[in-house]
């Protein structure tokens, strides 16, 4: 009887050691902003801090159309809609792991609404008015960007559509380029993307010093308590069957997702690609570093994709 206890003991602390690995690493609505951190006057972020709560000032304050979706698994999905005058194409922006669109993009909201780009700033699942509780590193969101190109192509017929993913976002916007889109998207961006959930995660484990035997209840956990499994997709698969352009952009001093990562998505890539990798940028930041050599790779890339 004691050993029916003991066992019975074990089980419990690992039912309960497995959720709290879910709520650390995938549990949604936790995610913070910069401007009410403090992060923006540590060493990272202070060289750019005006530019930033500029960008951010901007897209809190612009006019805008609040606008929803429903998923393909049925939660409502959340965007800003900002219309540009003589709108020439829209781009759809999809944030990273536990942050807010404005974050991301700030110093790009504006810069591009002023060149006559409309934007719809998309709340990925689990963030911000966005429903769901569970962040699934691309697994899933990637059916959600598919599902905001439907939205957007059915609305804006005949608008071109790009799609831009940072982070997280990036790597779901790369997941889903073996998708079929609807005509209008010409082209993806992707910005500091991983290879896959799996490895980005056991990275982050490296970097933290967590023992590798964790990985397997990593994920145990998404599959028990979010109903997805981390190994369900890989960036690097959906890359080599893909055909729409891309462009890939990189920080070289990316100690979060290696910029090794970002050179093996691009080199995978099935379509028509090109690459800009900026030094001394790390995780998202090569934009506010080298903004004229970004900028540059962008419009070159934004011009073309028109062209076409």
């Amino acid at each position: 009887m004691v050993w029916v206890y003991i066992s019975l003991g074990a089980l419990a602390l690992f039912v309960l050691l497995t959720y709290a690995v879910y709520l650390i690493t995938f549990r949604g609505r936790v995610y913070h902003d910069i401007t009410k951190t403090g992060e923006l006057d540590g060493e990272k972020f202070a060289p750019y801090k005006k530019l930033i709560l500029d960008g951010v000032n901007f897209a809190r304050r612009a006019p805008h159309e609040d606008v929803a979706i429903r998923s393909f698994d049925g939660l409502r999905l959340c965007g800003r809609y900002y219309s540009a005058e003589n709108e020439r194409a829209l781009l759809i922006l999809c944030h990273g792991y536990r942050s807010i669109p404005e974050n991301d993009f700030s110093c790009a909201i504006e810069e591009f609404h002023n060149r006559g780009y409309g934007i719809l700033l998309i709340d990925q699942r689990a963030h911000g008015k966005s429903g769901g509780r569970t962040m699934t590193f691309g697994v899933k969101e990637r059916h959600d960007i598919l599902s905001w190109a439907e939205y957007a192509d059915n609305r804006f017929r005949g608008e071109p559509i790009i799609i831009e993913g940072i982070s997280m976002g990036a790597s779901a916007v790369l997941m889903a380029s073996s998708f079929s889109f609807p005509v209008s998207v010409v082209g993806l961006i992707a910005d500091c993307g991983y290879t896959s959930p799996g490895e980005i995660i056991r990275h982050v484990m490296k970097r933290l010093h967590l023992p590798g035997f964790l990985y397997p209840i990593v994920r145990l956990s998404g599959r028990v308590f979010g109903g997805f499994d981390i190994q369900g997709c890989s960036v690097l698969e959906e890359c080599r069957k893909a055909s729409l352009p891309a462009l890939f952009i990189h920080g070289e001093a990316d100690a979060f997702v290696p910029c090794s990562m970002g050179k093996r998505n691009y080199e995978a890539y099935g379509g028509a690609k090109q690459m800009v990798t900026v030094p001394k940028a790390g995780h998202g930041m090569s934009y506010v570093v080298d903004m004229p050599k970004v900028q540059k790779a962008l419009d070159s890339f934004l011009e073309k994709v028109l062209k076409q």
